[in-house]
Formats: C-alpha cells, sequence, structure tokens
C-alpha cells in the first residue's frame, strides 16, 4: 500500500477546500463545517432531572427514611420554590431540580403512601442529576471544524442555540462519461449512475454528461464542463487502446496530467490532472474498476474539496473467511462482506463485475508486497459506510 497512499497523499495535497458560506440550521444537512461552532447557551440548559423520581437534599436521605411529598414539578416547568425541611419532590425526566435539591432517588426505588416517601437507601449528591451545561458549556465547542452535519450533529446544534452556521461551499462536480456505447444507449450507463450517486452522497452537486470515442468531442466537453465546475470525473478512455482518448483530451483542454496509472488492481489506468487549479479524476470504464478506483483515489480528494476532516474509511483488521489468491507486485482490492461471526468474505473479484460492489458493505486491501493470504489471516477492511462525515 505505500505507492498507493504516496499517490493519495499526493491528490489530497492538489485539493483545496472550497469557500465558506453562511447557512441557516435548516438548510445545512449533509454539508461539513467550515469552522468550529460554539455553543450559544449551554446543554442542558439548566440543571436537571435524569429521570422521573423524587427531587432531595441527599443529606435528608443518609439512609432509609420517610420523607414529606411536596410540589410536583415536569419538563419545562420553572424551578419554582426551595424543597422544605424534610421534603420531597415529585420530579419528572428533563424538570428543572428546586433550589436545594442535589439529587432524585428514581421512581422505583420508593415508595409513596399518604403524603410522604419512603426510601430504603441513601441518596448520593449528583444521583440521577444531569448539571447545567455538562454535555457543552456555553462559549464551549460543540462541534470542530470539518464534521459532516447530520441528524444527530443537527440535534445537538439546535440544543445549543446554533442559527447561521459556516458550512464549506457544496462543490460542484462535473462527470463525463465516454464510450460509443454509452452514447448510443446500446450499453447502459450504470457507472455514470453509481459514480454520480456517489458524488451526490458526498454533498456534491453534480452535472452528467456523456462524449463519444472521439478525442475532439471529450476535450470540447472538459473545457464546457470545467468552465462551472469545481472538479471533474470521467469514467472511461483512460487506458492505452485506440479508443482510449481522454488523457489527450485533457491534456489538449489546458489540463496537466500529473498522475496516469497506478499499482493497484483493479484500477490501474486512474488519471489525475489539473487545469487552472481544478482536479479532474479519470476513472476506468471496467464498472469494479470504476468504483475501486473512485473509492481509493477519487474519493478523499474529493471529501478535502468538501471541506471534510475525515477523508478515508474507517479500516478493521479481519479475519478471511476463505483464501485470497494472487501475486506481489499491485495493492490488490476485493470487494467484500462481513460476516456475522467477524470474518470478511470477497465477493465479486473480477473488474467488469457489477454484482460484487452492489453486495459488498467493505472493501478488502491487500498490500502490494502480499501473495496468497490464507483463511483466517487479518487483512485490512475499509468500511463502506454511508456517514461520510
Amino acid at each position: 500500500m505505500d505507492r498507493v497512499a504516496r499517490i493519495q497523499r499526493q491528490l489530497v495535497a492538489g485539493v483545496t477546500p472550497l469557500a465558506a458560506e453562511q447557512v441557516s440550521l435548516a438548510a445545512v444537512a449533509g454539508r461539513f463545517l467550515a469552522a468550529p461552532v460554539l455553543a450559544r447557551r449551554p446543554a442542558p440548559p439548566f440543571t436537571c432531572s435524569a429521570m422521573d423520581g423524587f427531587a432531595v437534599r441527599s443529606a435528608d436521605v443518609p439512609g432509609p427514611t420517610w420523607l414529606a411529598v411536596g410540589p410536583t414539578l415536569y419538563a419545562g416547568d420553572l424551578p419554582g420554590p426551595p424543597l422544605g425541611e424534610r421534603e420531597a419532590g415529585r420530579i419528572f425526566t428533563g424538570a428543572p431540580l428546586p433550589p436545594g435539591a442535589d439529587a432524585v432517588v428514581r421512581g422505583e426505588a420508593a415508595r409513596e403512601d399518604d403524603g410522604a416517601v419512603s426510601f430504603g437507601a441513601a441518596a448520593r449528591p449528583g444521583e440521577n442529576v444531569r448539571l447545567v451545561g455538562e454535555d457543552v458549556a456555553a462559549g464551549g465547542v460543540a462541534l470542530p471544524a470539518g464534521f459532516r452535519l447530520g441528524p444527530r450533529q443537527l440535534a445537538l446544534l439546535a440544543a445549543v442555540g446554533a442559527e447561521a452556521i459556516a458550512v464549506v461551499r457544496r462543490p460542484r462536480v462535473a462527470l463525463l462519461t465516454t464510450g460509443d456505447e454509452i452514447v448510443s444507449g446500446r450499453t447502459p450507463d450504470s457507472n455514470g449512475a453509481g459514480i454520480e450517486a456517489a458524488l451526490r452522497a458526498l454533498g456534491a452537486q453534480v452535472e452528467r454528461r456523456a462524449a463519444r470515442d472521439d478525442r475532439e468531442e471529450i476535450a470540447r466537453a472538459v473545457r464546457e464542463l470545467l468552465a462551472s465546475a469545481d472538479a471533474l470525473v470521467t469514467v472511461g478512455g483512460v487506458s492505452v487502446g485506440a479508443r482510449d482518448h481522454v488523457a489527450a483530451a485533457v491534456a489538449s483542454a489546458g489540463a496537466e496530467v500529473e498522475v496516469h496509472g497506478v499499482p493497484m488492481k483493479p484500477g490501474k489506468p486512474f488519471l489525475f490532472a489539473r487545469a487552472g487549479g481544478k482536479p479532474i479524476f479519470g476513472l476506468p470504464g471496467s464498472p469494479s474498476a470504476c468504483l475501486v478506483a473512485f473509492e481509493v483515489m477519487a474519493r478523499p480528494a474529493l471529501l478535502r474539496l468538501a471541506g471534510a476532516a475525515r477523508l478515508f474509511r474507517r479500516a478493521l483488521r479481519l479475519p478471511l473467511a476463505e483464501a485470497v489468491e494472487g501475486r506481489p507486485g499491485r495493492a490488490r482490492f476485493l470487494w467484500a462482506r462481513l460476516e456475522e461471526g467477524g470474518a470478511v468474505r470477497p465477493v465479486g473479484r473480477e473488474a467488469a463485475q457489477v454484482r460484487g460492489p452492489a453486495l459488498a458493505d467493505a472493501l478488502l486491501c491487500v498490500p502490494e508486497k502480499a501473495g496468497l493470504l490464507a483463511e483466517g489471516e487479518l487483512a485490512e477492511c475499509w468500511l463502506l459506510e454511508d456517514d461520510a462525515a
């Protein structure tokens, strides 16, 4: 993986995150934070009960004892008056503690009878109490820059009073699939459909077009698409065949080709170029190779463009459910499924296969120096999770 990792770093270094913009909380889902979000108010906003029960002074409950039952507090109530002498207040989850109370005894551990409540054990200070700001203090960092804003993050930002959020602008990514068979409709554009979905999963706005296997047509499409896009992804035409025109076309469109060919299987013909500072990612046309090249090479750099802090998939070392054959010399990537017992099993090993990637929930990574991997041997697996943050 050393050579592949060096190329990954080269691509990431060649991309700069886009500019920031202020967006309302209602419209930031799927975006990446351009700056840390500071809490405008603490979470929780006041000291409150963590469960239904009785608010007490712990000093009044040093052991088994009876207390008088005072006022009842619900979530949304004001704290009310202080507890009276040797008094407990019935309280519900989320309600503010009355002044003087420092513990909540859960309802199941108490017995109420005729205006009094019995406790069978001592109450501990802080028991079942959530202190004001214990999650996030006012002025504290709620989320750091680079976090992707999903449902859980939006819940936190709402809790701390965030309104206008600084997020990185959504990348405008052009997608150009090439091939006479695609333009004519004789072959379904499965690569285009898959890569467009992968780009949108990163939060990108996508303009998709197809071009015939013609150098001038491809070059013209590259120039037109880059005029309004932040990045370009091409599919097909990056190998060395008679109709593989993408490398020459992007060069004639003014781009500088920095990488053409990587030591990995599948996905070897991958291309990376830049035109006016805008990155161009050339993916091979074989379906599995196309998706692998996107995962390994294009996705981390595009995440950097979008402002993400975490660029690479989470990786685990898991035992192989079956042996993996192969010769050293290039890093190898295989689509795989995680099994209930914790092992990983390859699915779909041919570059042209489409079903293997569709069934996979992990990408198995075999180092370039490795040959045969035996059943049970630990192997690195990238988790294909939908969450990009």
